[in-house]
Parts: structure tokens; sequence; C-alpha cells
């Protein structure tokens, strides 16, 4: 660790810095990483050598665990397209999801590497659930618990389709309670969007209500790290604990991330 500096965020997250002239990524033991993502939920790496080539972003995404491979293969470029189908494919805001929602298996971790930053606006916003639910009044906690909700979306792009997934489940590795949860899309602002059914719901509570009210605890400042991107930048997370999103940035400013899911 003599080689690195950590710094930590706020209200969580840690920023790794590479000291002195840019180093390999490899030299980082990925064991060393996970305990901190483990911790702080998103580990920025920041100073390190760019991946020039997409072959070596698996490479080492391999060395963290399998990989979830897509029909696009192992890597998705997130950047604009100019005929889009899908709405994460557009200079606009992306609520928040979790990552793997319709596929077999959830991926554990996502492995970020930032090719070009947006000039202004594209954060990508990270939720720790775990401080959403340890916020919680007991009573409404337990409403939560016995929440079911089933998510619709046509597949317009690599994933869609409908599943039922309880509201507060259990951290696959460490057993701690989560937060799966992804926010209803109009069809009137997004490109294929998401519809949601909410099963138990107390009579005095509307889903409409429910939608309103976890909005706002999930974009509360003590629970939610906005990231601001720099070129070169490599962001790896915990996509159980946390949910994301991001924020819209203007239409000529370019913004090129490419992510591995790591099983």
């Amino acid at each position: 660790m003599n080689h690195f500096s950590v710094i930590l965020g706020k209200p969580f997250g840690a920023l790794l810095e590479s000291a002195g002239t840019e180093r390999e990524l490899g030299l980082v033991e990925p064991e060393m990483l996970q305990e901190l993502v483990r911790k702080h939920r998103v580990v920025v790496l920041r100073g390190f050598r760019p991946f020039e080539k997409k072959e070596e972003l698996v490479a080492y995404a391999r060395r963290w665990g399998p990989l979830l491979s897509w029909n696009f293969g192992d890597v998705l470029d997130l950047e604009v397209h100019d005929s889009p189908k899908d709405y994460v494919f557009t200079p606009g805001s992306v609520p928040y999801h979790w990552d793997g929602a319709f596929a077999e298996h959830v991926p554990t971790h996502q492995v970020f590497q930032c090719v070009k930053a947006p000039v202004a606006g594209g954060r990508t916003v990270f939720c720790d659930t775990g401080l959403v639910l340890d916020a919680l009044p007991e009573s409404l906690r337990r409403t939560w618990e016995g929440i079911k909700i089933t998510y619709r979306k046509d597949k317009t792009a690599h994933y869609g389709g409908h599943i039922t997934a309880g509201l507060v489940q259990s951290h696959p590795h460490t057993g701690e309670p989560i937060l799966r949860y992804a926010e209803p899309l109009d069809p009137d602002a997004f490109l294929s969007p998401l519809f949601l059914e909410v099963e138990g719901l107390p009579d005095d509570l509307t889903p409409e209500a429910f939608f309103s009210d976890i909005e706002k605890r999930l974009y509360d400042p003590e629970v939610a790290y906005h990231h601001t991107w720099q070129d070169g930048d490599y962001v790896i997370t915990d996509n159980h604990a946390l949910l994301h999103g991001r924020t819209a940035f203007g239409a000529g400013s370019a913004r090129h991330l490419r992510r591995v899911h790591v099983l």
C-alpha cells in the first residue's frame, strides 16, 4: 500500500490514487480491492495507465472472478448512439436500478473504465441501500420487508423481460439486508419504459405515494454518492449493496465508459 494513497469519500466510497508516475492497475491485488469494495461499496482508482484494448480490461476483470457475458460480449460501451433504442444510449438521465435484474445471475461487481469523461454532467450516482434501510423508522421498514415488485420492460437492448423481486433482500455474500429497486420509467419520457406493479402495500399507502417516498429516501445526500468522471478513472462497485443511475449531460459532450460484470 506504500505506492498508493486512499482517501475516504462521503457519505461512502474510497479513492485510491497511484503515487508518482502512472502505474499498472494489475499491480493492485484484487483481494485488497475486494476488501475495500466490501467496506466502502465504491472504489475509484485514479492515476493508473489506461487499458487501450478491451481485452486488457477483460483480462483484469477475470482476476476478480468469472464474468457475466451478454449477447454483445463481455464489455459494454456506454456512449451515445446516433439512433438509440434504449435510454442508456442517450445523453439523458438514467434513474436508479441494479445491473442484472433480468439476467439469470446478478453480477457481484461492476468494473468501469472511463475512456472519455463528459465536459459537464454525466455523473454516476450510487445509493448505499444499507444506509437507506438503517435510516428507516421501524414500522416503515417492516412494511418494506413485505413488499414485492414486478418489473416489466420490453427487451429493446441487451436486457428486459419481467421479474418479481422482494424490495428487501439479503446480500448473497455478506447476508446484510439490501434493497432491490428500479425506478419506474415513464413512456412519455424514456425509450424502453419500465413498468412496476407493487404488492404488499398497506391500505393507506398508494403506489404513487410509495414511489414518491422511496425516491426521496434514495436520493438523500446522506446515502448517495455522485461520481464525477475523469479520463482514465477506474471504478469498481458492489452491485448487490448499491443502486446506481446517471445524471444527464450535454448532447454534444462525449461520454464513453466501458463496463464489465463480475459474478
